[in-house]
């Protein structure tokens, strides 16, 4: 008596994949959540003492630079005062209008990366269950083979599986990182008001860039890999779809590195 028929095999298998492909979709679903939806915004009360922190700040680096230039005697003319008063208020309004700033920043990031991830039919919807199966010569006894390869075939699934643990987490790390980002905005945009001070606001938008520049390296990634994994896995080459899924984990952990390198951090 057969334990199994190989026809019981490549479903079984066909429906891991299956889950396997829906894990990877709903890893693209964490990219599209909104990290200034109202929902999973910062209270209000922590906001609003940042932002009474930045413009304490604002006002620290106009009177410390104003008392040094009027100590020095720098100050010889109408126009260096207006400078000074232009980049109080410019860092003032940059202070009021943090938040909305960054969500013009990740917006635009975000448009193009939800453009390209619309395009996605599946990360494996072309796969099927002879991408990492193998049916053998003989069925041996009681079918024994075949629940040889079928286990055999399931490690790979496990494999995949846990590239879709790895990916999730990374992405949800990154959606903490833009949270955070948002959230502390104000304080780097205030040091536009000091002397000196302006790298700082410089790198503070240079890195909210990279974070949001990660998501549309990690769909160009997802994009790329079903057309990467088809080529790894022609011929007998049977475990490359499961190598390839491996090297797109460790790419997406990457993907923040690759981001900062893009915006020159």
């Amino acid at each position: 008596m057969d334990l199994t028929t190989w026809d019981e095999v490549v479903e079984a298998i066909n429906k891991n994949l299956a889950d396997v492909n829906t894990s990877f979709q709903n890893s693209l679903e964490i990219l599209t959540l909104n990290p200034f939806d109202s929902k999973i915004a910062v209270a209000a009360s922590i906001t609003t003492g940042i932002k009474g922190i930045a413009l304490t700040l604002v006002s620290l680096f106009f009177v410390i630079q104003f008392c040094n230039e009027a100590m020095y005697l720098r100050i010889k003319s109408y126009e260096q005062v207006f400078k000074l008063i232009f980049k109080f208020f410019l860092a003032k309004a940059l202070v009021d209008n943090a938040t909305g700033l960054m969500g013009i920043i990740y917006n635009e990031f975000t448009k193009l990366t939800l453009a390209i991830s619309a395009e996605s039919k599946g990360i494996l919807s072309t796969f099927k269950a002879d991408a990492i199966l193998v049916k053998p010569a003989e069925k041996g006894a009681f079918s024994i083979n075949y629940l040889v390869a079928q286990v055999t075939a399931n490690i790979d699934i496990y494999i995949l599986k846990a590239a879709c643990w790895v990916i999730a987490l990374v992405l949800i790390g990154r959606l903490f990182e833009v949270i955070i980002y948002a959230t502390v905005a104000p304080i780097p945009l205030a040091t536009v008001a000091g002397e000196g001070w302006s790298e700082s606001s410089k790198n503070f938008i240079k890195g909210f860039a990279a974070v949001c520049l990660q998501s549309l390296i990690i769909v160009v990634m997802f994009s790329a890999f079903n057309g990467i994994s088809q080529l790894m896995a022609d011929g007998s080459h049977k475990l490359g779809m499961t190598v390839t899924a491996l090297s797109l984990a460790l790419g997406v952990t990457k993907s923040g590195q690759w981001a900062r390198t893009a915006v020159g951090l």
